[in-house]
């Protein structure tokens, strides 16, 4: 009886498994469905596979490099606009202020004058006592006037004014930029100390006619002052250029190979769709890789970085900023390759993927039931969506690789948001979707013929 009852329960499930094979379009019953990999032979495939997805991994770092020292470095707009930031950073404006009042205030020589004015009353007969008590001023009169001139920078440097000026003066110091980069002088600018820096003579200039028309005249008889404020700076400057030489020289090949190597890797793999999980981890791994590199690179730079001719926490600020492109790209290529990793494992033929589709399935079929009960027919629209459910499929997913790949400098956070999207839309697809009716339904069966004794 118990054999009986099984052998019933079997025939029921494959009923309904040659129902649901029907709706969905599938191969027919006597059909066999394919093995994975069969007649993929080979010792080589493995080998080969293997080596295209290492070169791969190699070649998509250097992509995402290559991309910022052209995108960013080499051109003077997307420069600017990176750097644009640093002039509201707190770090860089203490760093600047810190700069301007010591160049100002040294070429003041307040002690010097002090003196020199006490000496020339004292040659006139100046008390003894008014004497030392004059010397005595001089140095909280010193620390006055220096206050006095900070405080006026600190204006000028919090201010729009400022960032007026920085962006100027950055967009002047980019050709400076690239010709540390390049190893080649200009006419307008030569490597000197292997540093970037921006002039500060604009805003010095500013800031002592501030003091005068604040009835400090003294600031106006000082000379021009052509103070530098250091943006870059590195003993290394010859590696970095090497780098920037050869990164520049194939940085629109690069993206391109490392795409070849990934598809050459799947199409000889045994698996094309492990082969596709081990490529597109293997790009996560490498963008994590990156990441570290990243980190590593900011120590090093902030430890060799001379204190006296940039502060600590403002070459922090500077590389971070620098390095932003470069950190947003490795986000974004590290959310798409997960999501294609995760795909590609979902299309797997048995075990755990198997069992999520027919999990997710049921629960889809689960939610039409409870539509269908409440009266909920999506008619002819829901049969042209199950009827063109493959392109459907293919459209969203291709409109938004499509997407991705015109975004300008894609985010982690947009490929994150363009893939909810794409999921939200499949999901309604499916949920929204329904097989056309059978012919002859709603009319009640022939009965079947009596069975001869």
């Amino acid at each position: 009886m118990a054999e009986e009852k099984s052998s019933s329960e079997v025939e029921e499930l494959r009923a309904e498994v040659e129902r649901l094979r029907a709706e969905m379009g599938g191969p027919p019953p006597t059909a066999e469905l394919p093995v994975e990999g069969h007649g993929r032979t080979g010792w080589w495939r493995p080998v080969v596979a293997t080596v295209l997805i290492i070169l791969m991994a190699v070649l998509a770092p250097l992509s995402v490099v290559a991309r910022w020292a052209h995108d960013t470095v080499s051109d003077t707009d997307r420069y600017v606009e990176t750097v644009q930031p640093l002039a509201s950073d707190p770090a860089v404006q203490a760093a600047v202020i810190d700069r301007i009042t010591n160049e100002i205030v040294t070429r003041l020589q307040i002690d010097s004058v002090t003196d020199r004015a006490v000496d020339a009353l004292a040659s006139r007969g100046l008390p003894p006592l008014a004497e030392s008590s004059l010397r005595a001023l001089s140095g909280p009169l010193a620390g006055a006037i220096d206050g006095f001139v900070k405080e006026q920078v600190t204006s000028l440097v919090e201010s729009d004014e400022f960032e007026t000026a920085w962006v100027e003066a950055n967009r002047q110091a980019h050709t400076q930029l690239v010709a540390v980069l390049t190893g080649k002088d200009t006419d307008q600018v030569q490597i000197t100390n292997n540093a970037v820096s921006i002039n500060l003579a604009t805003l010095i200039d500013t800031v002592k006619q501030r003091l005068v028309d604040r009835g400090f005249a003294l600031a106006g008889q000082l000379p021009t002052i052509n103070a530098q404020f250091t943006i870059f700076q590195s003993d290394d400057i010859t590696k970095a250029q090497t780098a920037f030489r050869l990164l520049g020289a194939i940085n629109t090949w690069l993206p391109i190979i490392a795409l070849l190597c990934l598809a050459g890797a799947v199409a000889v793999g045994r698996s094309r769709r492990r082969t596709l999980v081990a490529g597109a981890l293997a790009l996560a791994l490498s963008m994590l890789l990156l990441g570290a590199a990243l980190n590593l690179s900011r120590e090093i730079y902030l430890n060799a970085v001379p204190t006296d001719q940039l502060p600590t926490e403002a070459a922090a600020a500077i590389y971070d900023t620098l390095v932003h492109f470069i950190r947003l790209s490795l986000r974004a290529l590290l959310v798409v390759a997960l999501a294609v990793a995760f795909i590609a494992w979902l299309t797997g033929p048995e075990g755990a993927p198997a069992a999520l589709r027919r999990g997710t399935s049921r629960a889809i079929g689960a939610v039409r039931q409870g539509g269908d009960r409440v009266g909920l027919d999506t008619g002819r629209f829901g049969i042209a969506l199950h009827t063109y459910k493959t392109p459907i499929r293919i459209a969203v997913l291709g409109g938004a690789l499509l997407i991705y790949v015109l975004r300008d400098h894609p985010t982690g956070g947009f490929a994150i948001g363009l893939l909810v999207v794409a999921a939200i839309i499949l999901l309604l697809v499916e949920l929204l979707s329904r097989p056309p009716a059978p012919a002859g339904d709603g009319t009640a069966a022939p009965p079947a013929p009596p069975t001869p004794s």
